[in-house]
């Protein structure tokens, strides 16, 4: 996929332009009682955020306000969780993308197996309890073991597997190309439930306290109970509208005008749609965050679906946004890459790039890696955003498909070239690559057995 974007210089930005008010009219939850009317928010312009401003004597955001320190409490809790195995795509519901593992330092990476599916692998597998899991383009879900690549299961769904599996409570959560969202039997394959969406779903479920986050291609967030499949919530909820235009009265003469023009009737409500997800949510105690290709980034209530704030961009989000800390970190195809403060919604800091940002960012002791469509892999400071150091990778085409994961002083990822770099955090040095047959989309999971990571060529490799 050629990408041609207008090359500008790595400079940092933090220009927030105003916005201007409007409303929004919301419809009862799924199984709930009938919401209110939304306050009037800031409007979403070009890099500003939408939020209800403090002066405002509106109803406040919908959940709770946390401070920074209690954000910063609530991601250690969270990522604590996941640490010792590698449960969904980049690791946790808040996509740092550390395994919190020390790999012993090789010199050049080598295979301990493969495992060869039936069509190209660009699903991300999830490692746990010694049973990888990942979807393929020939329709299946693979369960294969940690220690040999042997399979375990395999279990037939609908259409192309491109979504990476999670697996939570006794079950394995998937999206699929056929319109589905599906639970299985991380025993035996088998499906347990599964949930009808508008269209193809490709990304990837984040899991957190027994429910499953998920974006659509149809443009909506969907959450699920993890167990039974039975919906929660969804963001827009249906019957949610746009804002209409208000009323206006016609200018009458009364000497010439024996009766009163009446108003000019509202704007028909339009529902409200969201871009096109294909990215991952991400998951703090209280939000999630979403990407769209409508250029927002949207934060949520986890326990209702209603909007915190929307941040908008000048280009589209493909990547999936990441938490770390109390700041919200992702990455947009024009060109900026963002810090915004997660309770808020406002602008932290945003550097310029040559290129677009297609990929999930990773982080982790205050450092952010980056790559960049330039085919640079960039290390940024969390605080600032400043350029701690940049790596030049390789690809046919402008573009980097494959997330770095983080394993002590080393981070790992692919790319189109069918190579899987391995590069010192320290300083981006390139420390190894190693050569599959053909493009790399899949991220990388990463275990004690070493650095499992899926190709087009078909395979799934192991690398230690």
């Amino acid at each position: 996929m050629a990408l041609a974007m207008v090359p500008m210089a790595l400079a940092a930005d933090a220009e927030k332009p105003s916005a201007k008010p409007v409303s929004a009219k919301l419809a009862p939850a799924p199984g709930g009682a009938a919401a209110a009317t939304a306050p009037k928010a800031s409007n979403i312009q070009t890099g500003s955020v939408s939020h209800v401003e403090p002066s405002s004597k509106a109803v406040p955001l919908t959940g709770n306000v946390q401070a920074v320190g209690d954000h910063g409490k609530a991601y250690q809790a969270i990522v604590s969780q996941f640490r010792g195995s590698w449960q969904m795509f980049l690791q946790n519901p808040c996509h740092t993308g550390n395994s919190a593992i020390e790999l012993p330092p090789i010199a050049q990476g080598k295979v301990r197996w493969t495992f060869p599916a039936e069509g190209p692998i660009d699903s991300s597998p999830a490692i746990y309890k010694g049973v990888i899991y990942v979807g393929s383009d020939d329709g299946h879900v693979y369960a294969i073991d940690e220690r040999n690549g042997r399979m375990i299961w395999r279990s037939k769904l609908g259409d192309k597997v491109k979504s990476s599996p999670a697996v939570s409570d006794g079950i394995l959560i998937v999206g699929c190309e056929d319109k589905h969202i599906y639970g299985l039997d991380p025993k035996d394959g088998k499906v347990v439930w599964s949930f009808a969406t508008g269209d193809r779903v490709s990304s990837s479920p984040a899991v957190f306290e027994s429910t499953a986050y998920v974006g659509g291609w149809d443009g909506i967030v969907y959450a699920l109970d993890a167990r039974t499949g039975k919906l929660k919530w969804q963001y827009p909820a249906a019957g949610l509208t746009q804002p209409t235009a208000a009323p206006t009265t016609a200018a009458v003469d009364p000497a010439t005008t024996p009766e009163t023009t009446p108003a000019a009737p509202l704007a028909p409500a339009k529902p409200l749609v969201l871009g096109r997800i294909t990215s991952s949510p991400c998951v703090s105690a209280t939000s999630v965050i979403v990407t769209s290709q409508d250029n927002s980034v949207y934060s949520l209530s986890t326990k209702d679906g209603s909007l915190h704030w929307q941040f908008k961009t000048r280009g589209r989000l493909m990547a999936s946004p990441m938490i770390m800390e109390s700041t919200v970190y992702l990455g947009s195809w024009d060109a900026g890459f963002y810090a915004i403060d997660i309770s808020t919604g406002k602008q932290r800091w945003k550097i310029g790039a040559p290129s677009s940002f297609s990929i999930a960012a990773t982080g982790a002791n205050g450092k952010i890696f980056a790559g960049n469509d330039d085919l640079k892999m960039y290390c940024l400071d969390a605080a600032s955003g400043r350029i701690m150091w940049k790596t030049q990778l390789n690809s046919p085409n402008p573009l980097l498909s494959s997330s770095p994961a983080i394993a002590g002083n080393m981070i790992f990822c692919g790319s189109t070239d069918g190579y899987v770099y391995a590069i010192d955090s320290r300083n981006g040095a390139i420390r190894w690559k190693f050569k599959t047959q053909r493009a790399i989309v899949s991220s990388p999971s990463v275990s004690q057995s070493g650095v499992c990571i899926g190709s087009q060529d078909g395979n799934l490799y192991m690398i230690n």
